[in-house]
């Protein structure tokens, strides 16, 4: 698929549009939709500049049988490398060109890290099955003011599933697929009085695919399967202490076992990985007398890995404490303020000499007060101001601030502007492994944002238009087997969304995200610039269409392209490593779901249906080709 594409699509949906939009009155407007991750308390999206994605609880329970990696990467500006690999393969998280390490992963509005380095700082996608998944918000750009340390690049803010509405109801869903794969959820939610509660199961396994392709298929036409086993456990409870206590107890266990292969083309037979993660804490609500609320949060999240292959057994062991007060208070209708304190720990424990300092404990910490005060929709102008000042246990004090001014226009368009600052510290294996550097500097960051949204057509139309600039300072990366710092890395790009409902039941969905990077550093004597978003295309897009074709029957269909990108191969020792350019393709999905019954669904995806084998996620390793779940989702 060509880059120009994505014009006249864009004017084909408009033209459509156009023709059916006196059939209904539906709105696709969402600027009444209240969201919390954007100023971390309820707010409507038309009183707040930032730019804001929400995925629904419809839209994931049509993903039941899929995973959390998938719905992610439908959306504008993300991208997961190795979504369409080995289910066991790495998820890569790319957010607006940036790596995982520079988004913030937030359950229930309490960071998700993972003190063992393997992907930064972020938690792994590969625990969450998004069976355990209410709704996502992702929000966009650098937020380290209101959520700290990584969210350099956004947030994404999944949303578990809480109680129901009855004393006691049951839930679950089973899935078949291709591949010998099978998933299946199952769960009681409900309300008793003063407590609600959700307790819930899953179980997914599969045969897989190899994870290394075949670099001849003539004399080595086959690698031998890659499987994968994963079992999760969720339970949240609320319980109303007092008339304006509330009390929201956790406990998230998720632990999978896959095999991998030996590299880029190379196969391997006993290569195994086992990782565990518990995430507990308890979050408390005060009400205010609906003037606000005072938020008190505790997390503590342990991550183990234990890594079997022929250079040996590697264990990792890591674990992040997260502790956060905060309140917000509505001085008048258009003016609020909120304002908290947050303490961070993260700690990685040796075992096996991994770190420099043998059979030793790494840890590193930070304190962080921050304010920030909002102005809402005064005659259509929202205004947010705010400051961190970190203290950190290596790192000194850093200073992060927000400014976000928004203008709504007759309630039709949406004009807002970005300005803001981040701070991140090095995570401890790359201060501290035996490849790290405990001299490395901390990254600063510097993001520009700014855009508009428009609600056109009787509100059947949204399109929103968003550019971006990033600037960090001491960019770190792996580079030559060694972690260290850079000049600075300079990020730039433009999304474009657009929805439309020309009709009744038809829903269409189109986007296109631009990304461009480039890193500084030292060469000799002089600086030396050149792109380095290495696995990033600079144009990425998707189309997506959507149609209740009868009240029990709902059809959709998905297409994502993705442009071309370089990678580093890295064959056999002792050849050096290689550029490689990945060629830009494009992925067609759908989805069918009939309803017999008001609780109850029958539902297919297919994936992959052109069966495209002939691209490159990650030079070296296979894709899936086609594939398919089928399954049934219940309530009781």
């Amino acid at each position: 698929m060509k880059k120009n594409i994505y014009t006249p699509i864009a004017i084909a949906l408009l033209a459509m549009g156009h023709a059916g939009f006196a059939q209904d009155s539906s709105r696709v407007s969402q600027l009444n939709t209240v969201v919390v991750t954007a100023t971390k308390f309820a707010k409507k999206q038309s009183e707040t500049g930032k730019v804001l994605t929400v995925i629904g609880r419809e839209q994931i329970e049509r993903n039941i049988g899929r995973s959390v990696s998938d719905v992610l990467n439908e959306q504008a500006g993300i991208v997961i490398n190795g979504v369409g690999s080995n289910p066991g393969k790495n998820k890569e998280l790319y957010f607006r060109g940036a790596t995982s390490q520079y988004t913030t992963i937030l359950l229930d509005g309490i960071p998700a890290a993972d003190a063992t380095g393997l992907t930064g700082n972020a938690i792994d996608l590969r625990f969450m099955p998004v069976d355990l998944i209410e709704r996502i918000e992702i929000l966009r750009g650098t937020q380290s003011t209101l959520y700290g340390a990584d969210a350099i690049a956004g947030v994404i803010n999944i949303i578990t599933k809480k109680g129901g509405a009855k004393p006691i109801s049951g839930f679950g869903n089973l899935t078949w697929g291709s591949n010998r794969s099978l998933k299946g959820t199952v769960g009681l939610r409900g309300h008793q009085e003063n407590v609600d509660y959700n307790v819930s199961f899953t179980h997914f396994e599969t045969d897989g695919i190899s994870e290394a392709a075949p670099h001849d298929t003539v004399t080595n036409p086959q690698f031998d399967r890659d499987g994968y086993k994963q079992n999760a456990v969720m339970v949240n409870l609320g319980i109303q202490a007092t008339e304006h206590l509330k009390l929201q107890p956790f406990f998230v266990y998720s632990d999978y076992k896959s095999s991998y292969d030996g590299g880029p083309f190379v196969d391997a037979l006993k290569n195994t990985n086992k990782s565990d993660l518990i995430h507990t804490g308890i979050r408390g609500i005060y009400d205010l007398n609906g003037k606000g609320e005072v938020r008190a949060n505790f997390g503590y999240q342990k991550v183990t890995r234990v890594d079997e292959s022929q250079w040996g057994v590697l264990p990792l062991d890591g674990r992040s404490y997260f502790a956060d007060v905060y309140g917000h208070y509505s001085i008048n209708e258009w003016f609020q303020v909120l304002a908290g304190v947050e303490y961070r720990k993260a700690e990685l424990i040796d075992t096996v000499n991994f770190l420099v300092n043998k059979f030793s404990a790494r840890t590193q910490f930070n304190t962080s007060p921050y304010v920030s005060v909002f102005i809402k929709n005064l005659h259509g102008f929202s205004f947010e101001a705010g400051g961190r000042y970190t203290l950190h246990s290596k790192f000194g004090n850093n200073f992060t601030y927000s400014l976000n001014p928004s203008y709504l226009v007759a309630d039709k368009l949406k004009l807002f502007v970005n300005v803001s600052s981040g701070f991140k510290a090095p995570t401890l294996t790359a201060l501290y492994a035996s490849y790290g550097d405990e001299n490395l500097k901390a990254e600063k960051a510097t993001s520009y944002e700014a855009g508009f949204q428009t609600f056109l057509i009787k509100d059947k139309l949204d399109l929103r238009v968003v550019g971006f600039k990033r600037d960090i300072k001491d960019v770190i990366a792996y580079i030559g087997n060694k972690y260290m710092n850079f000049n600075k890395q300079n990020d730039k790009g433009i999304e474009v969304e657009l929805a439309v409902h020309p009709a009744k039941g038809l829903d269409v969905k189109v986007f296109y995200a631009y990304v461009e990077g480039q890193v500084t550093t030292r060469a000799g004597t002089k600086d030396t610039t050149y792109n380095n978003l290495v696995r990033r295309p600079n144009h990425s897009g998707g189309l997506n269409i959507a149609y209740q074709v009868l009240p029990k029957v709902f059809v959709s269909t998905n297409i994502r392209q993705v442009g071309t990108r370089n990678d580093l191969y890295f064959p056999p020792w002792p050849n050096p490593s290689q550029n490689v350019e990945l060629k830009a393709y494009t992925i067609w999905d759908m989805y069918a779901e009939y309803r017999f019954s008001d609780n109850g669904r029958l539902f297919f995806n297919a994936n992959n249906i052109t069966n495209n084998k002939k691209y490159w996620e990650i030079y070296g390793y296979s894709v899936q080709g086609f594939n398919m779940q089928a399954g049934i989702s219940f309530s009781l």
